[in-house]
């Protein structure tokens, strides 16, 4: 059979074009580093990597949770072991104002440092990590505790039968605060008692300050006491923040301050404010009733923080197992999608060098026509 020149040319023509199309596709490799570029390079593999990249997605979002989480959780623990450190303290006080050697002043300096350790739970009670409150259940944005309740009680040594009932009449201008209120005949002096500083007197109620509104009822004796004080309320939920470690596994990653703070065996406010004003009054069996309290409240911080230790633990282990799972399913995706470099470029030599060939085969082929034959 006999092979004219334009069957010649056009043979030599594509050599030439898919020389140049084996170049383009190894410097693609090289450049990228993947020998799979796009799905019509390879569509089984393109399918395979897809699936692998997929699952390292998810891995990725599952440690991202796994990693908050953890940070969460160590910064719960972290607040409920200075909580346990509080009520360590305020407990050793009671046991120190117990004591019945001591007086009604000594007990009274007591109480100083008592409400200077609610401050400071309420402030840990509010802890936040990013902006973000940890103890306050899906309400992340609010503060957890906040003053907005009123407390009221009379003398144990009351005379009369006056009684009094307290209202938060403006919540913004409530204050962590004791208040005695004070009946000497005619008139009813507030006193604040954390403070030592007279609030306001009236001829008759109802009395208001700092936010509250007291309204003594019935008839008292000259000499009788009432007390009054703000009280903190949670404005968060229950709910819990649950994160995603597999299919169809979640694991809880906070513990609200009603589990903690507000319950659920002991308000840790209400016991440290009865303590306060027990010191404040100097009453015994009040300091009594407090012990009992700050031991329970110091079991119910215990366990939550062994909880969250629990918690740490399994996260740990899952971040671990979901770190593993990253490596190898990565290792997979890199056997059908990554090139071998050397390879590659070693192919691409060779490409190249077939190619000068059959261009340098071209041009003598084409030397061969009519006009240079004429010449």
């Amino acid at each position: 059979m006999k092979v004219t020149d334009r069957q010649q040319v056009a043979t030599l023509l594509s050599d030439v074009q898919n020389s140049r199309r084996q170049i383009f596709e190894r410097q693609e490799q090289i450049s990228s580093g993947k020998r799979v570029n796009r799905p019509s390079d390879d569509p089984a593999a393109a399918e395979r990597i897809s699936q692998f990249k997929n699952v390292i997605q998810t891995t990725d979002r599952r440690l991202f949770s796994v990693n908050e989480a953890v940070a969460r959780l160590t910064v719960s623990g972290s607040t409920f072991g200075a909580v346990s450190n509080t009520l360590i303290r305020a407990r050793e006080l009671a046991v120190q104002a117990a004591n019945a050697t001591n007086s009604a002043v000594e007990r009274s300096n007591i109480g100083k440092e008592v409400n200077q350790l609610f401050q400071s739970l309420s402030g840990l009670a509010n802890t936040q990590l990013n902006g973000r409150s940890i103890f306050a259940g899906h309400e992340t944005q609010t503060d957890p505790y906040v003053l907005g309740t009123a407390t009221s009680s009379v003398g144990v040594n009351n005379t009369g039968t006056g009684g009094i009932s307290t209202v938060v009449a403006s919540a913004a201008a409530l204050e962590p605060n004791l208040y005695e209120i004070q009946f000497n005949g005619t008139n009813y002096d507030v006193l604040n008692l954390t403070t030592g500083e007279t609030e306001t007197s009236g001829a008759g109620s109802p009395l208001s300050f700092d936010g509250l509104t007291a309204t003594i009822s019935g008839t008292p004796a000259t000499g009788d006491v009432f007390y009054t004080r703000a009280g903190y309320t949670y404005q968060g939920d229950a709910n819990a923040i649950a994160i995603e470690i597999g299919d169809g596994k979640t694991v809880s990653t906070n513990i609200s301050g009603s589990q903690v703070f507000s319950g659920p065996t002991v308000n840790l406010f209400t016991a440290f404010q009865d303590f306060h004003q027990a010191l404040a009054t100097n009453d015994q069996d009040g300091i009594a009733t407090a012990l009992a309290n700050l031991d329970n409240g110091l079991t119910q911080v215990t366990n939550a923080r062994a909880d969250v230790g629990s918690r740490v633990n399994r996260l740990d282990t899952v971040k671990d197992s979901l770190s593993l799972v990253k490596v190898n399913v990565d290792a997979l995706r890199s056997e059908f999608e990554d090139t071998d470099i050397a390879k590659v470029a070693s192919e691409l030599a060779s490409f190249q060098v077939n190619l000068e060939a059959s261009l340098s085969v071209l041009a003598r082929q084409y030397e061969t026509t009519l006009l240079n034959f004429l010449r």
